[in-house]
């Protein structure tokens, strides 16, 4: 099962659904990150899933981490969780770093996927402005080693953002410059460090899938030397869910507030139940009528869906 976190802001008109995942209820103490050591693989904001994977022989992430480290001046790997522009998007707290063909999508056909924000990585960041064992600076006519490496000092860094249909096998790309010193006025060259909103209402279809490769001026004998890392934040997404508001009335969900046994009467589907930072404290099968134990569980509001195939229904129950 993967890291289950719960969406914070949402809007729910009729059977439309509207909602963005900003990571802000993911993390519980300040600079740190998840990056999935603990495991399992996987973060799910349903219904929104980010790919991730943790290689325990050599400690290493792919995919996303979780992050609200805000240190933008230390070079090197070891701050590879920190965001250039030193918070998240709109001085959030908490966002979302990748690396190696990273990818997000998307568990519904009736969902997609609208936009996201982006920018550079700390590690990415100042490897580009002033360079380091394996990235040149940028701006220079020479690699890392000292030798001419035939840009002229021209030199980017991008993503390609390549949006999929997953039924249908649509697909279209975006390309971003993070980093872009090709310009005639060298006082135009940037190397990104603010948060800047990638729009995918232009794609012709339903983007279901979000994949990213990187791309760099800088290349060696094994690949690019740039860091291959980027930050994101706010993912927007909106869909059409089977079940409207109305429909709720389809379940008894008591009592509420709850001491001991909370009882769920209603269709059948699969029950989960988060608290307010996104951790899950229960999850069962649910048939007619079942019932989930809030005897040992702190004081507190907690997030109850209801997942169906027709669609899902959310409520708050006190304890």
């Amino acid at each position: 099962m993967k890291n289950v976190y719960i969406l914070m802001t949402a809007l729910f008109i009729g059977a439309n659904a509207k909602a963005q995942i900003d990571f802000e209820s993911s993390l519980t103490d300040p600079e740190t990150y998840n990056n999935g050591s603990e495991g399992p693989e996987g973060f799910d904001f349903s219904p929104i899933q980010l790919v991730n994977y943790y290689d325990t022989d050599f400690s290493y992430f792919t995919g996303f981490a979780i992050s609200n480290v805000t240190d933008n001046t230390t070079p090197g790997y070891m701050n590879q969780y920190s965001a250039y522009a030193g918070s998240g998007a709109d001085n959030s707290s908490t966002y979302a770093v990748a690396t190696s063909s990273p990818s997000f999508y998307t568990t519904s056909e009736q969902v997609g996927i609208t936009s996201f924000d982006i920018s550079n990585t700390t590690y990415a960041g100042l490897s580009m402005l002033d360079g380091d064992s394996f990235g040149k600076q940028f701006g220079e006519p020479t690699n890392a080693a000292g030798e001419i490496d035939g840009t002229d000092g021209e030199d980017f860094f991008k993503v390609w953002i390549i949006c999929e249909n997953m039924s249908d096998g649509s697909k279209d790309s975006i390309e971003f410059y993070l980093a872009d010193y090709r310009y005639a006025d060298d006082s135009e060259d940037y190397i990104l460090n603010t948060w800047e909103t990638i729009d995918l209402s232009g794609i012709a279809f339903n983007v279901s899938k979000v994949s990213i490769r990187f791309e760099s001026s800088d290349i060696g004998e094994f690949g690019m030397n740039t860091p291959g890392y980027v930050a994101i934040d706010n993912i927007n997404w909106e869909g059409t869910f089977g079940i409207a508001e109305s429909n709720q009335a389809d379940y008894q969900i008591y009592p509420n507030p709850v001491n001991n046994v909370l009882t769920v009467e209603g269709p059948a589907g699969r029950v989960t139940v988060t608290n307010t930072s996104g951790k899950l404290v229960a999850e069962r099968t649910h048939n007619i009528q079942s019932s989930v134990d809030f005897s040992k569980l702190p004081a507190g509001v907690y997030i109850l869906n209801i997942n169906t195939p027709n669609g899902s229904v959310t409520r708050n129950i006190i304890k």
